[in-house]
């Protein structure tokens, strides 16, 4: 038994999904308007790269895989070729657009990287997860680095998207039992329950369901237990705890007292239709400020949970 989703086959467009969003949760007008058209650029640039495939996947070593080392882990970052500083460029606008506040900053950061290599290092960076870079370039060039770091990490994620699926056929038979991404190590945004049976009852408790955790990075869906914090791996059931919405039976935030995190969640056992896991955490955002009020962090912090 394995507990790695298999690639979907289909799916709906970003723009017809935030839609449906906006329709649904109309107080969230605000939310939609300033990460609706990240969420567009995200789909943009994965679409650019539906032809790139400049990049070779490690094979999967059992063991270390099976002992919590992601597949892409020891991965060089391939040739991003051109299309990373199209992504950037991209995502620049679309940040600019949904946050007004930041667009002097932004205009500050695309006027001085236009035609430069610094965005190939930029991409480095992240890669390498080397902060140091973001605060050298900024300092050099007066920019603001924390803004510079966040249009960087944004833009790489369709890159990670392009690959996800090739590298969920490298570990769908093997086992992972871990909280963060078996693919590329980031935490959950979100997690959803679902009613589909397992044969391995320790990824089922009662009636609960399956618990299914949505990467934050490369949009992956892998299934851990639902009795445990995915930051912790505690499984003490007096310190994992849920707060349901009042109004929206199948929304809520699950946290942990162990580490004071937390991550939202939609149960999916009683929709017609299954939620688009790039953008629903987008209309959860409420359950995102009731979460930090009593001073929980979230497990992965996105353009709407920390800003």
């Amino acid at each position: 038994m394995n507990n790695i989703q298999s690639p979907s086959s289909s799916q709906r467009d970003v723009r017809t999904g935030l839609l449906a969003l906006r329709e649904q949760t109309p107080a969230l007008e605000n939310i939609f308007d300033a990460f609706g058209p990240i969420a567009k650029a995200h789909e943009d640039g994965c679409n650019l790269l539906v032809k790139w495939n400049n990049f070779i996947l490690p094979e999967a070593d059992a063991l270390r895989f099976e002992q919590g080392v992601p597949l892409l882990a020891d991965m060089d970052m391939p040739d991003f070729e051109q299309y990373y500083s199209e992504i950037f460029w991209l995502l620049s606008k679309a940040v600019a657009e949904g946050m007004p506040a930041l667009s002097d900053k932004i205009s500050v950061i695309t006027d001085a990287l236009q035609g430069s290599e610094y965005v190939n290092e930029l991409a480095r960076a992240v890669w390498d997860e080397n902060n140091g870079v973001f605060e050298g370039l900024a300092k050099k060039l007066s920019l603001d680095g924390s803004v510079l770091m966040m249009l960087a990490s944004l833009a790489i994620k369709p890159f990670m998207n392009r690959m996800k699926d090739e590298a969920a056929l490298k570990i769908e038979k093997m086992q992972w039992d871990k909280g963060y991404c078996p693919i590329c190590g980031s935490f959950p945004d979100m997690s959803l329950l679902k009613k589909k049976l397992t044969e391995n009852a320790e990824y089922m408790a009662g009636h609960g369901g399956q618990r299914w955790m949505h990467c934050s990075c490369c949009d992956h869906q892998w299934r851990i237990k639902r009795n445990i914090c995915p930051w912790c791996e505690s499984e003490d059931y007096k310190k994992l705890k849920y707060f349901q919405s009042e109004e929206r039976k199948t929304e809520r935030f699950d946290v942990c007292d162990s580490c004071k995190h937390y991550f939202v969640t939609i149960d999916t056992r009683e929709l017609a239709e299954m939620p688009d896991a790039r953008i629903a955490p987008l209309g959860l955002v409420y359950l995102d400020i009731k979460a930090q009020e009593e001073e929980y962090q979230p497990m992965a912090e996105t353009p709407w949970n920390v800003l």
